[in-house]
């Protein structure tokens, strides 16, 4: 059988042709690649020999992409970042207790860190790389080992397991809570960009309170929090996610009175992740902390 990669230019052509394509000239190429205009030019017409096409025009001292050239750009782009990205993931097995793992700054802040002196004295073999943010993965093109997200990921070699259902709480420092338990419509409050705010949550506690946008406000969920914890008014948080918190005698629940808004995440990884041991330990022991809170 015919390999199909076989009438393929080579891949150090198609670097070189990127770079040039990229900056429109092949001396700034060869100083990006670190070689001479020279080598560079000589990729590029071995390229254009194997494709049997002019790739740029030559104009003067200036070079501009023709047709073809405009379309083989998109494609070599396309597939050296590939490339870059599936060379890139192989840092993992060089060091075989790394598991990099993707969550949102709340989750990461008030879920993840408060437990991870836990988890490293169970597992002091992995090293757990937390990258958080707001965007979705994609775990088939990225160096993540795990993704904590909304979207409940489906489709062959996915493995996606429910983790968490958001129920939002009023906390309050202690002392705070002491002070307004029996005014709560006089507290100061703090507030965060969920759409489960504080006038969804006065009017699930049949309390009423005209004033429910004035306050502090924060982008993040987590700042809220430790907002809270230093006395400045009450937030809403996840139980989940401000248990730790909660039985550290930092925050206190003012009232059982839950939002739940049917907010769920999801643990996601790839079949082929769960075979290596690291991400395995870690993907039990957070459905294990999962379970338990």
């Amino acid at each position: 059988m015919n390999n199909p990669y076989r009438p393929l230019p080579p891949l150090g052509a198609l670097i070189g042709f990127e770079a040039a394509a990229r900056l429109g000239s092949f001396s700034q190429a060869a100083e990006e690649l670190n070689m001479t205009q020279s080598a560079v030019s000589h990729q590029i017409r071995t390229l254009e020999t194997h494709l049997q096409q002019p790739l740029f025009l030559r104009i003067n001292r200036r070079v501009e992409l023709t047709d073809a050239g405009r379309d083989l750009l998109i494609s070599a782009q396309d597939a050296l970042e590939t490339v870059r990205l599936g060379v890139r993931r192989l840092d993992a097995y060089s060091k075989p207790g790394s598991v990099v793992i993707h969550m949102p700054p709340v989750f990461g802040a008030l879920w993840f860190a408060p437990r991870l002196a836990q988890f490293r004295s169970r597992h002091p073999e992995v090293d757990p790389w937390l990258y958080t943010g707001s965007h979705s993965v994609d775990l088939t093109e990225s160096e993540f080992d795990i993704t904590l997200t909304t979207e409940a990921e489906a489709g062959e070699g996915f493995v996606t397991t429910p983790f968490l259902t958001e129920e939002r709480v009023a906390l309050a420092r202690p002392g705070l809570a002491a002070e307004f338990r029996g005014r709560l419509h006089d507290a100061p409050l703090i507030h965060d960009e969920h759409p489960d705010d504080w006038q969804s949550w006065f009017l699930a506690a049949g309390t009423e309170r005209a004033d429910c946008s004035r306050g502090l406000n924060f982008s993040d969920t987590a700042l809220a929090v430790d907002a809270a914890t230093r006395g400045l008014g009450m937030c809403l948080c996840d139980r989940s996610l401000a248990q730790p918190l909660v039985s550290e005698g930092k925050l206190q629940l003012l009232r059982p009175v839950f939002l739940r808004s049917g907010g769920s995440y999801h643990l996601v990884t790839l079949e082929r992740n769960l075979q290596r041991t690291a991400v395995r330990a870690l993907w039990d022991w957070m459905l294990a902390q999962s379970r338990e809170s």
